[in-house]
């Protein structure tokens, strides 16, 4: 009698399993054949991407801001607007959801990061870091966000021997 049990309970087991190894749940495994119509139709559903405001730099300005959320960026590019050179250029986002309160704060930074008065570089912002959101839907939650930027003047100046 128990091997009875044990190869029926073996069988159930195996059976129960093959349908997640492939990939499949157990409510899809098998095809219902009573199927509508109107269950095949597909939903498209729009979502906006959050509203960007950019905050007040001195020497750095920032254009071109595309928020990507399926890939998680905030991408842009930062421009050299003093008569000195910019280096060591942080742009920083920080988000809010849609009753204005903090959700968090993420760092990136320009391709080149020291720039010649006037010159520019394309940005970066992931998401996932500084903050460290842990789960996307944190990212959905994100209905408008404030980029800052910073940069400083080069404490030494390399000259060149003559």
């Amino acid at each position: 009698m128990k091997q009875i049990l044990l190869v029926a309970f073996s069988t159930l087991v195996f059976i129960l399993t093959l349908s997640f190894a492939y990939g499949q749940s157990l409510d899809t495994a098998t095809p219902n054949l009573d199927t509508d119509t109107s269950q095949n139709m597909t939903t498209t559903i729009t979502t906006t991407p959050p509203e960007a405001t950019i905050g007040k730099s001195e020497n750095l300005s920032i254009t071109d801001v595309r928020f990507r959320g399926d890939s998680y960026q905030i991408t842009g590019t930062v421009i050299n607007n003093s008569t000195n050179e910019q280096s060591s250029i942080s742009i920083y986002a920080v988000f809010f959801d849609k009753d204005d309160s903090f959700i968090g704060l993420s760092q990136g930074r320009p391709l080149v990061e020291s720039l010649p008065p006037g010159d520019n570089s394309p940005f970066s912002i992931d998401l996932f870091s500084g903050f460290h959101y842990s789960m996307p839907e944190e990212v959905k939650g994100i209905d408008h966000y404030t980029i800052y930027t910073r940069g400083y003047e080069p404490l030494f100046e390399f000259m060149d021997s003559q």
